[in-house]
C-alpha cells in the first residue's frame, strides 16, 4: 500500500478503512485477473488463454479487469488491515472501489456493536399453575377409545351415532348443479356436526340404496364466500349405513389393549401426559414473554451491513422451508399477495430484532457469567449423538469436536437456555 490506510471507527462497531495500493501490489494481482479472464478471450493466431498477456489487455473488459484484479488484492489486504489494527470483524466485510487511479478501495468491517442492558432486574412474568380440564380429559379419553370402536353394517333405518356412507350434490334455486360440490362415498357420523347445520339430521330415517333431497341455508362465515347464506339443494344417495359400538372402558380393557394396570392407572398416565403438556406450554409462554422484555431492555446501535447479512440469512431460511414444503418463494408471494419489497421489509424488521435479542442474550449472558462446562457439554453431546444411527454418528461426530462450528452452536444455545431458566425461576 503507497500510503497507511486511513482508519475511521465509526458508530454501531463500523470500521472504514481506506486503502490505496501501489503499483508494484496491483502487478501481480492483475496479471492473475488478466490470465483468467484470458480463457474466455479469441486473438487471431492464439489458442484460448495462450495469447500474450498486452494483447489480451487490449482484448478484455476493463471493468472486468478492474474487479478482478480488486478480488486478487483483497483476501491479503483483509489480513493485514485485521492483524495491524486489531479488528474482530464478526460478517464479511463490505468493499467499494474509491478510485482506478490510483487504485483505492474502501472496506467496512462490523465488529460486535456496544450492547447496554437496562430494566432486565424488573421483569416479572406471571406463572400460571399448569392444571388439567376435565372436560379436555375427557375428550382425549373418548378419542383413544375411538381408535378402538368397531364399525358394524346394519340393514336398518339410519339414526343419530351411526355411520352413513353417501354420495350427494347440490343445486341452486334455479335447479342446476353448483360446482365443487359433489362428492362420492363421503363418510360421516350423524350427530357429530361437521356438515353444515340440519345435513346430519336429514339423514336420520334413511335407509341403504335411498335416495332424499333437502334443501339447507348454508351460514353467514361460510368459508366458501359464494354460499354464505345462500339456499342450496342437496341429493343424497346413502350407500352403507354401519353402527358404531365404542369399548366400554373397564379393567379388563384397560389392561388389554391400553397397557395400563386399571381404569385409575389408564387416567393417571392420560392426566400426567397433558399435565406435562401444560407444564411445557407454559414455560414457552413465559419464555417468549421473556424473550420480548429483553429485547425491549437492550439498547444497541445496529450497523445496516449487519442488518442486511441478518436479513438475507432469514430470507434463506425461509425459502428453505418452503422447499421441504414443495413451494417456491414466488410461489409464496403469489399465494400470500405479499410484493417482493414487502416480504424484504418484513424480514428486515424481523432480523432487527432477531439480532437485538442476540445481542442482548450475549451480554446477559456475559454478566451473569453462565458458561457450559465442559464436562456439561460431553453429557450433552453423548445424549445427541445416541439419538443418531451409528451411519450417522461417524458421518457427525467430527463437527462436535469441541471449537468446531456445530459444538459452539450448541453450547451457545445451552447458554441461553441456561440464562432463560435463571430468569424465570
Amino acid at each position: 500500500m503507497s500510503d497507511a490506510p486511513i482508519i475511521k471507527r465509526l458508530k454501531a462497531g463500523r470500521v472504514e478503512c481506506t486503502v490505496t495500493f501501489t503499483e508494484a501490489e496491483i502487478a501481480p494481482a492483475e496479471e492473475k485477473a488478466l490470465h483468467e479472464l484470458s480463457r474466455d478471450i479469441e486473438i487471431q493466431g492464439f489458442r484460448k488463454g495462450n495469447a500474450p498477456m498486452d494483447q489480451v489487455k487490449d482484448k478484455v473488459d476493463s471493468d472486468k479487469l478492474f474487479q478482478q484484479t480488486i478480488h486478487h488484492l483483497l483476501p491479503t489486504t483483509f489480513e493485514k488491515l485485521i492483524e495491524s489494527d486489531n479488528i474482530k470483524p464478526i460478517i464479511h466485510p463490505r468493499v467499494e472501489a474509491v478510485s482506478q487511479s490510483p487504485l483505492t478501495v474502501k472496506i467496512i468491517f462490523v465488529e460486535k456493536p456496544e450492547v447496554k442492558i437496562k430494566g432486565i432486574d424488573k421483569i416479572k412474568i406471571e406463572k400460571k399453575e399448569p392444571e388439567v380440564d376435565e372436560k379436555e380429559m375427557n375428550k382425549m379419553i373418548d378419542y383413544i377409545l375411538a381408535k378402538h370402536k368397531k364399525i358394524i353394517p346394519v340393514e336398518r333405518e339410519a339414526k343419530s351415532g351411526d355411520q352413513v356412507t353417501m354420495d350427494f350434490w347440490g343445486s341452486d334455486k334455479e335447479d342446476k348443479e353448483i360446482d365443487g360440490i359433489r362428492t362420492e362415498g363421503h363418510i360421516v357420523e350423524i350427530g357429530s356436526k361437521v356438515l353444515i347445520p340440519g345435513f346430519e339430521d336429514a339423514l336420520i330415517g334413511m335407509k341403504k340404496g335411498e335416495e332424499k333431497a333437502f334443501t339447507l341455508t348454508f351460514p353467514e362465515k361460510y368459508h366458501a364466500e359464494q354460499l354464505q347464506n345462500q339456499p342450496v339443494t342437496f341429493h343424497v344417495t346413502v350407500k352403507d349405513i354401519a353402527e358404531i359400538n365404542m369399548p366400554e372402558l373397564n379393567d379388563e380393557f384397560a389392561q388389554k389393549e391400553l397397557q395400563s394396570k386399571d381404569v385409575a392407572d389408564f387416567k393417571k398416565q392420560i392426566s400426567d401426559s397433558m399435565l406435562q403438556q401444560e407444564i411445557t406450554v407454559e414455560h414457552q409462554r413465559r419464555e417468549r414473554i421473556l424473550m420480548d422484555e429483553i429485547v425491549k431492555c437492550t439498547t444497541v446501535e445496529l450497523a445496516e451491513e449487519l442488518i442486511s447479512e441478518e436479513t438475507k440469512q432469514m430470507v434463506g431460511e425461509f425459502s428453505q422451508q418452503l422447499q421441504q414444503q414443495g413451494m417456491t418463494m414466488e410461489t409464496w408471494m403469489t399465494q400470500s399477495g405479499k410484493k417482493a419489497e414487502e416480504v424484504m421489509e418484513d424480514m428486515k424488521e424481523q432480523s432487527t430484532t432477531r439480532l437485538k435479542l442476540r445481542l442482548g442474550m450475549q451480554k446477559l449472558i456475559d454478566e451473569k457469567n453462565i458458561d457450559i462446562s465442559d464436562e456439561e457439554m460431553d453429557m450433552v453431546i453423548e445424549e445427541f449423538l445416541s439419538q443418531a444411527t451409528p451411519e450417522q454418528k461417524v458421518e457427525v461426530e467430527s463437527s462436535y469436536k469441541k471449537g468446531a462450528q456445530a459444538y459452539e452452536q450448541l453450547k451457545w444455545q445451552k447458554n441461553v437456555e441456561k440464562a432463560l431458566s435463571e430468569m424465570l425461576k
